[in-house]
């Protein structure tokens, strides 16, 4: 209920933040081409890193329901859901693109993620 509440002050405020191309992410955790997932904003504490072309796999218990940021170096778009074995909502990591803050609808709902396409 909480976040529906939001959305109205959030579209009132001026809309939606959408995802820029990869420029800053945090180069000292995320490889040169690999697509990684974070448990805070602006890339703070990398739950997991992949290379391209992975299909889908479930995150750990700890790390279920915490990505905060993403960032997607490869050249293939990405995505993650919000249940285990890719149930629930999906949500596209295009590639070349980074995410410091995902909207607050989708915050903390990442448990499976693959990086060999879209939703």
């Amino acid at each position: 209920m909480k976040k529906l509440l939001l959305v109205g002050a959030v579209i009132a405020a001026g809309g939606l933040a959408f995802p820029a191309a990869a420029s800053a992410g945090n180069p000292g955790l995320c490889g040169g081409t690999w697509v990684c997932i974070y448990d805070g904003n602006n890339w703070v504490g990398l739950l997991g890193s992949r290379d391209p072309g992975g299909g889908l796999v479930n995150v750990s218990a700890s790390a279920n329901d915490h990505m905060d940021s993403w960032e997607n170096k490869t050249n293939t778009n990405a995505a993650w859901c919000y249940d285990h074995d890719g149930g629930g909502n999906c949500r596209t990591m295009g590639k070349l693109a980074e995410d410091p803050n995902v909207n607050f609808l989708n915050s903390d709902e990442l448990s499976s993620w693959r990086t060999d396409r879209g939703c």
